[in-house]
């Protein structure tokens, strides 16, 4: 008799994509420290918290922070970690049908218990919010 498959209590169950990428609104969600240069910084010791970011935001007006990673790619474009300049492109180019109103970004954090517990639920909240078709994960 085979062994019945465990999965983690924490495990995202696969979910196939059925719809088309030129009709489907793409939400960015990142670990990488992103936020709008006007919104207050990230504490780069360690913040649960998460920020907003309207999507109207070009790469320019963002800026990162986190000292927990190399920066050298993405001191020179915020593209590298968080493409909503590509995702504009895209949607402009009618590759993908469009950005959502508001994408999401944290900062570190090793108070993974807090994480797990209060911050990705809030965040989770707030994507099913925006209503995105796909999201798009990127971290640090």
């Amino acid at each position: 008799m085979e062994k019945a498959l465990e999965l983690s209590r924490y495990c995202v169950p696969f979910t196939p994509f059925k719809r088309r990428l030129e009709e489907s609104l793409i939400c960015l969600v990142s670990t990488a420290g992103v936020r709008a240069r006007t919104d207050t910084p990230f504490n780069v010791e360690g913040d649960n918290s998460f920020k907003r970011i309207d999507s109207s935001q070009e790469a320019a007006q963002l800026t990162v922070d986190d000292s927990h990673y190399d920066h050298g790619c993405i001191d020179q474009d915020v593209n590298c970690v968080f493409p909503v300049d590509r995702l504009r492109s895209l949607a402009r180019d009618g590759r993908i049908g469009g950005m959502t109103a508001e994408h999401f970004s944290m900062g570190f954090s090793q108070a993974l218990r807090e994480l797990r517990e209060t911050t990705v639920p809030q965040i989770a909240r707030a994507v099913s919010a925006a209503r995105p078709d796909a999201v798009l994960l990127t971290g640090g």
